[in-house]
């Protein structure tokens, strides 16, 4: 390196460490607080019967691999009830 590069190369170094120090110690961004944007969805939900609920729940128990009878009624009546 000829010392008119390694002059040159020592500026940018010191260049480049005052915009770091000053980008470390910048808290303009505590200025700039702004309203949260709020948006108030409501949604009516399907309420499912217990009935439906315990169907869904003991026919997934025999898809799984349960072979008790509560489960295989419950399996029977999910393929009743979704026509399969």
């Amino acid at each position: 390196m000829e010392e008119g590069e390694a002059m040159n190369s020592e500026v940018h170094r010191t260049e480049l460490w005052h915009k770091l120090e000053a980008e470390r110690h910048d808290i303009s961004y505590r200025k700039r607080i702004t309203k949260p944007e709020v948006q108030v969805v409501t949604k009516t939900l399907k309420v499912i019967p217990e009935r439906f609920k315990r169907i869904y729940f003991h026919a997934g128990r025999y898809a799984a691999g349960d072979c008790d009878n509560l489960a295989t009624q419950a399996w029977s009546d999910y393929q009743e009830l979704e026509n399969l």
